[in-house]
């Protein structure tokens, strides 16, 4: 272990190992310590900062949500939207990325997975699911269905 790793993990509170799970992070470390109170809050841990990496996705993927809302908003407008386009209005409509994503953070048993409306998610929002999967390093499990 080079000190450089020894002093990431006395500070973070995590083993070597883990630093396998900071490495997979496409975020720049900007983006997600946003999402913390870094540095003006009291310390943060290996298990918050991933929690943050996680939000730094949800972000990402709430934006998606409502370009695709705002671009089918804009169809209407102009044309009217055929039977599947309503649909997937209405579907999207009842999308909270923040409600509807969840995840356990333990260092190496952190995981994350869609609590509810997955399959709208993999449905309609395919490319901004592989966005959050390659920049948070953690696969969105449940929802397949």
């Amino acid at each position: 272990m080079t000190g450089v790793q020894s002093l990431l993990c006395e500070m973070l509170s995590f083993g070597i190992l883990d630093l396998e799970l900071l490495d997979r992070v496409g975020y720049d470390w900007d983006e997600v310590l946003e999402q913390l109170d870094w540095p003006d809050g009291e310390g943060f841990t290996f298990n918050g900062l991933m929690r943050a990496v996680v939000d730094a996705g949800i972000i990402h993927v709430k934006q998606a949500v409502n370009d695709r809302i705002g671009e089918l908003e804009a169809v209407e407008s102009e044309r009217g939207l055929d039977k599947d386009e309503r649909k997937e209005l209405r579907d999207l409509r009842r999308l909270d990325p923040d409600q509807d994503i969840e995840g356990f953070f333990n260092c190496l048993d952190t995981h994350v997975w869609f609590q509810q409306n997955g399959a709208i998610y993999r449905r309609y929002l395919a490319d901004a699911l592989d966005d959050f999967e390659d920049n948070v390093g953690f696969f969105l499990t449940g929802g397949e269905d």
